[in-house]
C-alpha cells in the first residue's frame, strides 16, 4: 500500500463531545490525501454513560456510525469498535459480538482502566476470554487519572499541567505492567494488542524492573513467579503504535526493546493534525525496510482477521 495506516485515529461520532470542532469524515479525507495517509482504523472513543442500558444504547450507535462510515469509505476506513464499560459483562460481550459478526470491525477499543480496575482484572476475565478466542485485534488508550492515584497536586488543567502529558503514559505503563504481573496476557497469546505512544513510561523502565532481580529484598524469585518468561520478553510480544514518540531518544529505545515488525505508525488525529506525526515520522533516520514496515507494513499484517475457534 502506497501511504501511512494509522491505528489511533479518532472518530467524533454526533453526540461524542470529543475531539476538535469541525470535525467531519469529508475534512478527515481531505487532510488524510494532503498528509499521505492512505487508511486510518477509527475508534469512537470510550463509551460514557449514567446507566448500564445507556451505555450499552451509546456503544451500539457509535459502532453503527464508524461501520457506516467505513461502508462509505471501504479503503480509506477501518473501525476499532467501542464496548461498554467492562464492568458490564454482559453488555460488553454482545457488542463483541455484533462488532465483529455484524459490523465486520478489524478489532475493539479498550482503555487502560476502568473505574479501579486495571485490564488484568478477573472481573474482566470472560471478555477477555472472548478477545482471545476470536484472535481480536485490541487497541488499548490510556486514560487520565489513574485508578488509586491522586494526582490533584499537579494541578491538571488548572495548573497549566496537562494530564495526557505524564497521566496517559505512565497509566499505560501500569495497564501492561497489570496485564503481565497477573498472568492475563500469558493465559491468552492470542489477543494482539495495540498500546499507544510507544508503549508510554514502562519502555524506559524495563531496564529498572529487570534491575530489581539484584536486590536483596525483592530477590529474582518474584521477578520469575510474576514473569516465568521475563518481562522484556512480555513486552515484546506486544505491538506499539507511536503517536507523540516520533523523536529519536524514543524509537531507539522502543527498536531496543521489541522487533519492527511490533512497531506502527499513529497520529491521534484529531486531537493533534496528521502532519504532526507524517513530519517527524519523516526526521528519524530508520533502515528504508524498517521504515516502510512501520508506515503500513506492519498494520497490514495485524488487520488480517484470523478464524476465531
Amino acid at each position: 500500500m502506497s501511504g501511512f495506516v494509522d491505528v489511533h485515529h479518532h472518530f467524533n461520532p454526533p453526540g461524542s463531545g470529543g475531539g476538535q470542532p469541525g470535525w467531519s469524515p469529508e475534512r478527515a479525507l481531505a487532510e488524510m490525501d494532503a498528509a499521505g495517509v492512505a487508511r486510518a482504523i477509527g475508534w469512537p472513543g470510550p463509551v460514557q454513560a449514567a446507566s448500564v442500558e445507556a451505555a450499552r444504547t451509546r456503544a451500539r450507535e457509535v459502532n453503527e456510525y464508524g461501520a457506516a462510515l467505513v461502508r462509505r469509505h471501504p479503503a480509506r476506513f477501518g473501525l476499532f469498535a467501542s464496548l461498554p464499560p467492562l464492568a458490564d459483562t454482559e453488555g460488553a460481550l454482545a457488542e463483541i459480538a455484533h462488532a465483529f459478526d455484524v459490523l465486520q470491525a478489524d478489532g475493539i477499543g479498550l482503555v487502560t482502566h476502568y473505574g479501579e480496575r486495571w485490564l488484568g482484572d478477573p472481573a474482566f476475565t470472560p471478555v477477555l476470554d472472548e478477545l482471545d478466542r476470536r484472535g481480536a485485534l485490541v487497541f488499548v488508550h490510556p486514560q487520565g487519572h489513574g485508578a488509586g492515584c491522586d494526582c490533584g497536586m499537579l494541578g491538571y488543567q488548572t495548573g497549566g499541567v496537562s494530564a495526557p502529558w505524564l497521566e496517559y503514559p505512565f497509566n499505560t505503563a501500569r495497564c501492561i505492567l497489570n496485564l503481565m504481573a497477573s498472568g492475563s496476557l500469558r493465559a491468552r497469546p492470542r489477543i494482539r494488542f495495540i498500546f499507544c505512544h510507544g508503549g508510554g513510561a514502562l519502555t524506559a523502565l524495563l531496564g529498572r524492573i529487570e534491575g530489581f532481580s539484584g536486590w536483596n529484598d525483592f530477590g529474582p524469585e518474584r521477578l520469575d513467579a510474576l514473569f516465568p518468561e521475563g518481562v522484556a520478553a512480555e513486552f515484546g510480544r506486544l505491538h506499539f503504535e507511536c503517536a507523540q514518540a516520533y523523536t529519536p531518544e524514543a524509537m531507539t529505545l522502543l527498536r531496543a526493546r521489541v522487533a519492527d515488525t511490533q512497531i506502527l505508525f499513529g497520529t491521534d488525529y484529531d486531537r493533534f493534525p496528521l502532519t504532526h506525526s507524517v513530519e517527524r515520522f519523516a526526521r528519524l533516520d530508520l533502515p528504508p525496510a524498517t521504515r516502510d514496515a512501520i508506515a503500513s507494513g506492519n498494520a497490514l499484517r495485524l488487520l488480517e482477521r484470523p478464524s476465531s475457534t
